[in-house]
Parts: structure tokens; sequence; C-alpha cells
């Protein structure tokens, strides 16, 4: 069996955002719940326009759209934007889809809301991190509110090795190991079989570079948001309604900031 390296944006993306996540027992409840949260928590109407800044393929974007948002949507990956906009096409939806990065975010006060889903916070040093923060306050307009969805790091759930059996073969996933000292969650390679094509796909320096999160706290997310400029910063424990209290138990950090 031939044994091959991909990079993130030519097969990895693709694996992970659109075959992988399709796998996920009640994944399409789960994002209308996450979207609900977003509109009420960020108190959007329709029409107002909502950033959503790392979207994947776009299945908050449509959702957003769905409930009459304007919506501009971006990520890296040029493979998952193919798709996404084919999906918005499907939909008959008018989303702003485009490939982008997120430490180059360039509007100047446009949107009500803005939202970074999915622990899509952290891939970068901490100033890289903070000038995507910074891009964010921009984008917004005054009294616009930006929503970061992260994991809690005093309760990180327990990864462990999977075998899943996704369109085209079987992905093989390992398990994140918590650095503490870095303050880094690093991922471990994953390994594809590809029954299609008889193959193994392993990934690419390039694919590797999308492992490791930096795995903030409460105090630190507030001071880096506070430091560009956002005048209010809340936290709650969950992405779903009714909104609870964020502790070192809940589920999630959620992390509302108002410019």
């Amino acid at each position: 069996m031939e044994i091959v390296e991909r990079g993130w944006d030519d097969f990895w993306a693709v694996v992970f955002r659109v075959k992988h996540r399709r796998s996920i027992p009640g994944i399409h409840d789960y994002d209308r719940m996450v979207v609900d949260f977003c509109i009420e928590t960020l108190g959007l109407k329709e029409g107002d326009e909502i950033l959503d800044i790392a979207c994947g393929a776009g299945d908050h974007s449509l959702l957003f759209a769905e409930r009459g948002l304007k919506v501009s949507a971006f990520d890296i990956a040029e493979s998952l934007i193919r798709v996404a906009t084919e999906r918005a096409k499907e939909k008959g939806l008018d989303i702003n889809f485009y490939r982008g990065d997120m430490r180059e975010i360039n509007f100047v006060q446009r949107f009500k809301g803005a939202v970074m889903l999915s622990h899509s916070f952290g891939f970068f040093d901490h100033e890289e991190n903070r000038r995507v923060l910074e891009g964010t306050f921009n984008a917004l307009l005054d009294g616009g509110r930006l929503l970061l969805d992260l994991m809690n790091p005093y309760n990180l759930p327990r990864f462990q090795k999977t075998w899943t059996k996704i369109e085209g073969g079987y992905l093989l996933t390992e398990p994140h190991v918590v650095d503490a000292p870095a303050g880094m969650l690093r991922g471990r390679p994953a390994v594809f079989v590809d029954t299609e094509t008889d193959r193994i796909v392993l990934a690419n320096e390039d694919a590797l570079t999308n492992n490791d999160i930096r795995m903030y706290t409460a105090l630190e997310i507030r001071d880096m948001l506070e430091h560009v400029g956002f005048s209010r910063v809340e936290f709650f424990g969950a992405n779903k309604l009714p909104r609870m209290p964020y502790t070192a138990k809940s589920d999630r950090m959620v992390v509302v900031a108002t410019r």
C-alpha cells in the first residue's frame, strides 16, 4: 500500500472539517443550538451583519443566513471555501464567503457581531493571537460584540485514540497532549487509510502546523481583549441557552466582548 503525505488545504481540511464532521452523531442539532446561542447572546436581529471567522465549510454561516443575518465568512483553506460556497448556492443563500487569514482582518466598523467558534482561536504565537483580536475589534461597530467559543482549559475533554469510518476510508486520530509549561494543547498526526485508492495518507509539515492551540485562561483572555480596546468582557460556561456562569468545571469557556 502506497504511503503519501498531503497538506492541510489540499487534503486534510476537507477530511476533518467536512467528511469527519459529517460523521459526528447529532452535529446538525448541535450547530443549531450554537447558532441560537450566538444570536441571542450577541443581540442580533434580522438584517444585522455578522463576521464568521475561520468558518470552515460554512456550517454555522449557513444557519446564520437562514435566520436572516447578512453573513461574511472566511477561512484560510480555499478548499473549505469552495465547499461552503457550493452549499450556499444549493440553498439559495447570499453569503460573502472568501479565503482569508484571521491575522489580516481589514474591515473597519462594519459588523454588529463576530464569532470564532469550535475553538478557532489560539493557533499562533501570543502577539499574532492578539493581532487577531485587534483586527476583529476594528471590524465591529461601536456596541458590536465578539463571541469566542473555547475549550475550558481547566476541564478539557478526555482525548482518545479513535478510528472513524468516513467517506472514502478510515481516519485514525491520536489524542491531544497538554503541554502545561507552554500552555499549549499539542496535536498528534492523523492517518487516513484511503480505501478507494489503496494508499495511506499522512500529514505533511504544512498540515501539522494546524495541530497546536494556545490554551488561555479567562484572566489572560480578558487582559488581551481589554488591551485591544474592548470595554466589557463576559464569560459563560456553555454554548447553549439558557446562558450558564463560567466555572472551572464548565464544559466550555465562552467569551463575549463588547466594543
